[in-house]
């Protein structure tokens, strides 16, 4: 019997995406963002949460997320319907070093600093820039890529062919979507 119990929990584990995890409930991702203590940098207290939100994990200094921050701000003005937030991981950086950085590149959404990368542990981000769109539902639409514009590191395509975050927006509110992943290329977030 024992050894019965051992196989199925085997069989479980492994269908899940790294031995031992499982994927949590929708309602409890939304829970675990509502409780990862992020800090909007222009004070707000709470951010808009359980909507249609896209994560974009971001850095001050990194050149590619500079770059973007044009694409996004139209991505803001193109979806008023979906949240799309700023993230900035880490302690490299005090809230007056992310004021001024939006300030400087005009943002028009919100940023938040997530200080002790509670919420980008929760979302698995790995890298700046990275977005991860959830619907208010709680379900991963979209995680990597803002568009196809970096094609490795350090090579840039003259002409982006593949809008991947701004098809992810517009394909939200479809109930029959296609999960979708790209692998991210940009600065590693680090342990600071």
């Amino acid at each position: 019997m024992k050894l019965l119990i051992t196989l199925v929990l085997i069989v479980f584990c492994a269908q899940t995406s790294s031995f031992g995890q499982v994927a949590l409930p929708n309602k409890l991702l939304w829970e675990q963002i509502k409780t990862s203590n992020i800090v909007n940098v222009n004070g707000k207290t709470t951010a808009v949460l359980k909507t249609n939100t896209a994560f974009i994990f971001i850095s001050p200094e990194c050149p590619l997320c500079k770059n973007y921050m044009l694409t996004l701000n139209e991505l803001v003005k193109k979806y008023p319907q979906v949240n799309i937030v700023g993230v900035v991981p880490g302690k490299s950086y005090t809230l007056p070093d992310i004021r001024q950085f939006a300030e400087d590149y005009k943002a028009v959404f919100d940023i938040y600093l997530d200080k002790n990368k509670t919420l980008t542990k929760v979302l698995k981000a790995k890298v700046t820039p990275e977005a991860i769109v959830i619907d208010e539902k709680g379900n991963l639409r979209y995680r990597g890529l803002i568009d196809n514009w970096q094609a490795k590191l350090g090579v840039k395509r003259k002409v982006i062919t593949d809008h991947y975050l701004d098809d992810a927006l517009d394909q939200i509110k479809t109930t029959s979507y296609k999960y979708m992943e790209t692998a991210p290329l940009g600065c590693l977030i680090n342990d600071l």
